[in-house]
C-alpha cells in the first residue's frame, strides 16, 4: 500500500499560496489556514448529490468569503471558491492497483479506493502541516481514516458527525473513545446524544443560504400542502398523502423516486386511486424539481409537511421551508423540534395520524413571517460558520497559550 500512495501526486486546481496573516506564534486573530475534508464519492458542486455536499459547499464559500485560506479535497469535479485539492480519480487508482491487489488486503476494490483516496489526502494535510501552511483541519469525509490519521493534529482536528453511526465511524469511535484530543461537532443536539457513548460534542447547526431563498410572508388563501425530498419509506411519503386524503387536504408532492419498489407500492396506488375515484384530484406529483422550481412552490402553500419516520439529525427541507415563509407540519423525529419552534410549525407524535390531521385546523394560524425570521436567525450560513470558526480559533488559542501542542507528526 506504502507504494500506491506515495506514487500519487496531488492535484490543485490553482496554487495555494497560504497568507500567513494568522500568527499562531502570537495569537493573533486573524484569517486561518483550513483544510476541510470531503467525502470522496460525489463532487462538491450542483446539482447536489444531497445535503452533506451542499454544506460542505456552503461552509467552504463562506470561509473563502471571510478572508480564510481554505483547501478543499473533494471529487475532482467539485466546484467551490476555496483551493480545489482533487482526490485520487478512479483512473489513477486503476493505473496503480493491480485487479487482485484487493485480494491480499483483504477488502473490496471499493474499500480500497476509499482507503487509498483518504490516507493520500491526510498525508498531503500533514505535509502541508509540517511546512506550516496549515492552522485547522475539518473533516466532513463520513470515513474512519481521516478520523484515526487526524490524531497528528491533536485539537486541531474536527471531525462532523453527519450521520448514523455506520460502521467505519464506529470502527474508528470504538478506538478514539479510549483517549483522543481531537475534537467532534454534531449538528444538532438530538445528533449530539447520538454520539456520547463515544466522544463528547459541540453542537453546531447546519445552515442554509437563506438570503438565496424568496419567502412570501402573506398569508395563503388558497389551501394546498407541499411535501418534498427523496421518495423512499423512511422518509414516508405515503404518510402524508393519507393523512392529506382522509382530511380532505391538497398535496402537492415532489421528488425523485429513490426507491422504485416504496413508489410502486406505496405511492403510485394512491395517485391512481386518486385519480380515478371521480372527485376533484387532491394529489399532484410534479416530479424532480430544482432548488429554484422547489422555492416557488413552497412560497405559495399553506405548509410543509415533514413524514420522516427515522431520526434525521437535520432535516435540510425544515430549514428550507421556513427560509420560504412557510410553516411545517411534522413528527417529532431526530432534530425536527429543534428546528422549528411553536411559532413557526406543528410537531407531533411519529405516526400520529389524528395529531397530524388535527394540526391542518391551526397551521394557518402561524406567522409566515415568523418563519422567516426562524431562518435567517437559526438556520443561516452565517450563524453555521461563525459556530465553527469560533472553535477553530479556540483550539489554534490554546495551543498558543500551552504550548503543548506540536506540528503534526510524520506517518
Amino acid at each position: 500500500m506504502r507504494t500506491i500512495i506515495d506514487d500519487i501526486s496531488v492535484t490543485t486546481s490553482k496554487p495555494y499560496s497560504p497568507t500567513y496573516t494568522h500568527d499562531i506564534a502570537n495569537g493573533s486573530s486573524k484569517p486561518l489556514r483550513i483544510a476541510i475534508i470531503a467525502h470522496s464519492l460525489y463532487p462538491i458542486a450542483q446539482p447536489y448529490a444531497g445535503g452533506l455536499e451542499m454544506i460542505t459547499e456552503l461552509i467552504c464559500n463562506e470561509l473563502v468569503a471571510q478572508g480564510h485560506d481554505v483547501l478543499l479535497y473533494a471529487h475532482a469535479d467539485s466546484q467551490t471558491d476555496a483551493t480545489l485539492v482533487s482526490f485520487m480519480t478512479r483512473t489513477q487508482f486503476e493505473a496503480l492497483v493491480y485487479d487482485n491487489e484487493h485480494d491480499s488486503v483483504g477488502m473490496s476494490r471499493e474499500e480500497l479506493y476509499q482507503y487509498l483516496v483518504y490516507q493520500h489526502a491526510m498525508r498531503d494535510i500533514i505535509s502541508r502541516d509540517e511546512q506550516g501552511e496549515i492552522d485547522v483541519v475539518h473533516n466532513h469525509s463520513l470515513h474512519h481514516i481521516p478520523m484515526m490519521m487526524g490524531q497528528a493534529f491533536g485539537a486541531r482536528f474536527f471531525t462532523t458527525f453527519h450521520t448514523p453511526i455506520f460502521p467505519q465511524l464506529r470502527l474508528a469511535l470504538l478506538t478514539l473513545r479510549h483517549g483522543t484530543h481531537t475534537q467532534f461537532t454534531a449538528i444538532s443536539a438530538h445528533q449530539q446524544q447520538l454520539f456520547a457513548e463515544f466522544a463528547p460534542s459541540h453542537v453546531v447547526y447546519n445552515g442554509i443560504d437563506v438570503q438565496s431563498f424568496a419567502a412570501n410572508t402573506d398569508p395563503i388563501k388558497d389551501e394546498v400542502y407541499f411535501w418534498y425530498g427523496r421518495i423512499c419509506i423512511e422518509k414516508g411519503t405515503h404518510l402524508a398523502m393519507e393523512y392529506c386524503k382522509a382530511a380532505g387536504k391538497r398535496l402537492i408532492i415532489a421528488g425523485p423516486k429513490s426507491n422504485e419498489e416504496y413508489f410502486d407500492k406505496y405511492v403510485a396506488p394512491l395517485l391512481e386511486e386518486d385519480k380515478n375515484d371521480g372527485a376533484p384530484a387532491l394529489f399532484n406529483y410534479v416530479g424532480h424539481l430544482s432548488k429554484a422550481q422547489i422555492n416557488e412552490r413552497l412560497s405559495h402553500v399553506t405548509a410543509m409537511l415533514f413524514t420522516s419516520t427515522w431520526d434525521e439529525p437535520y432535516g435540510l427541507t425544515l430549514a428550507e421551508s421556513l427560509a420560504c415563509g412557510t410553516p411545517v407540519i411534522g413528527f417529532d423525529v431526530g432534530a425536527s423540534s429543534e428546528i422549528v419552534t411553536a411559532n413557526t410549525g406543528i410537531i407531533v407524535p411519529k405516526k400520529d395520524k389524528h395529531a397530524f390531521i388535527q394540526a391542518f385546523d391551526g397551521i394557518q394560524d402561524i406567522s409566515r413571517a415568523a418563519c422567516r425570521l426562524r431562518a435567517e436567525q437559526f438556520c443561516s450560513v452565517a450563524a453555521m460558520v461563525d459556530g465553527y470558526l469560533s472553535l477553530y480559533e479556540h483550539a489554534v488559542e490554546n495551543i498558543n497559550m500551552n504550548g503543548a501542542q506540536s506540528r503534526a507528526v510524520s506517518f
